[in-house]
């Protein structure tokens, strides 16, 4: 394959991406992602999008080649088109709402189709280089090593710690690294930017923190990180939950699909207050594009109570962010929340 014209698209400290022209061969462009310093995500990305391919997925770019010692690969280029980012930062809600809707369908399509592939994953994975441990496991563990973090915030703000919080925690890890049914392949970072609509429908972009986990890890994407009306999130619950029972008997039982998303959303929640230091209490940054890490928190926190009022499996940890949550709201009551254009 002779490649030329290459076109920087993105440079930063994992990888480089380079789209260049392939001389006469039947693909005009393809995109080469370079990990300089992180080699692990890069591995993870090659195996995540090489399983994709051999169970003729199309919801991710194809891996064409790759090269484990130089920490390159090449993908098929899926040419430009609006992000879902793009989308929510345009004018018209009924496009914003359909690129959603169609990410969520794309997502649990991918969920339901690799139910019980650990054993493929890790092959891949494996054949590549050993991986030091599994990414859910890494996930389990960093709740439970760094409890420390939450309860900084709590003494920061003379919040109450309900007693059974820490047992609470455990119970979170435990669903983090064994999440039965669920376990699935999931992309890692559903950012909204991390897509892409093509002529062919939507596709995902990015597979650097996929691995095998529980599925609603993927879901956190309309259901808390990223700010957005409540019937929209209730439309893009809907339209996944649709997809993934296609292949996830689980995901249409209520009680365990509504335990299952408690679960990852007091997670994440308090995984927030692990990745955020107490020191958003002297001053407000960013966390996103528009969006601060105070509203980020504040978001968090209210759409977790909102999330556990159904099915709470962590009541003590539950009362713990509701004291946390009261404290902060008093001391941040100007905090201004986030709409995007589309749906202003």
């Amino acid at each position: 394959m002779l490649l030329s014209a290459p076109q920087v698209l993105r440079t930063e400290s994992r990888c480089d991406v380079v789209r260049a022209s392939v001389r006469g061969g039947d693909t005009a462009t393809v995109i080469l992602k370079h990990f300089r310093d992180d080699p692990v995500l890069g591995l993870d990305e090659w195996t995540g999008l090489e399983l994709l391919g051999r169970l003729n997925l199309t919801t991710a770019p194809g891996l064409i080649a790759g090269d484990v010692s130089t920490r390159l690969f090449v993908l098929e280029d899926l040419g430009t088109g609006p992000s879902l980012e793009d989308l929510f930062n345009g004018n018209d809600p009924r496009a914003a709402t359909s690129g959603l809707l169609a990410v969520a369908r794309l997502t649990g399509q991918m969920h339901a189709r690799t139910l019980g592939v650990q054993a493929d994953f890790d092959l891949i994975r494996h054949t590549l280089s050993p991986r030091p441990s599994r990414v859910r496991i890494d996930n389990a563990r960093y709740l439970v090593e760094h409890e420390d973090r939450l309860r900084r915030w709590l003494t920061a703000v003379d919040a109450r710690e309900a007693p059974g919080m820490h047992e609470d925690l455990e119970v979170l890890a435990r669903e983090l690294a064994d999440p039965g049914p669920f376990l699935a392949l999931t992309h890692g970072d559903m950012a909204p930017g991390n897509s892409i609509f093509t002529p062919n429908g939507a596709r995902l972009l990015d597979f650097e923190y996929c691995g095998m986990r529980s599925a609603l890890y993927d879901c956190l994407m309309w259901l808390l990180t990223v700010p957005l009306p409540d019937e929209l999130i209730f439309r893009a619950e809907l339209a996944y939950r649709i997809a993934c029972a296609q292949g996830c008997d689980a995901a249409q039982m209520d009680s365990t699909w509504l335990r299952a998303r408690a679960s990852m959303v007091a997670a994440r929640t308090v995984n927030l207050f692990q990745w955020i230091p107490p020191k958003a209490l002297e001053r407000d940054r960013e966390w996103a594009p528009g969006f601060s890490e105070r509203a980020a928190l504040l978001r968090h926190l209210a759409r977790c109570r909102a999330v556990l009022e159904p099915m709470n499996p962590v009541p003590a940890l539950a009362r713990t962010l509701a004291s946390l949550e009261s404290r902060l709201v008093e001391r941040w009551p100007e905090t201004p929340s986030f709409t995007w254009p589309a749906f202003r």
